[in-house]
């Protein structure tokens, strides 16, 4: 069973400050490069491939 959604995202948090914060906003860290499988309930994080806009 995966981990509830505040764990990963207090994990995700931390790795920011800890690592990124000098580098990178929260927000544009998270669009960029946090990836989520909802299935799993689980995190990746690296460099995410953007998806084609639609307008």
């Amino acid at each position: 069973m995966g981990k509830p959604i505040k764990d990963m995202f207090l994990e995700i948090a931390e790795a920011w400050e800890d690592e990124w914060k000098d580098q990178i906003g929260l927000y544009n860290f998270l669009d960029e490069y946090v990836e989520i499988n909802d299935e799993h309930r689980t995190y990746v994080i690296r460099k995410r491939k953007k998806r084609p806009e639609f307008d």
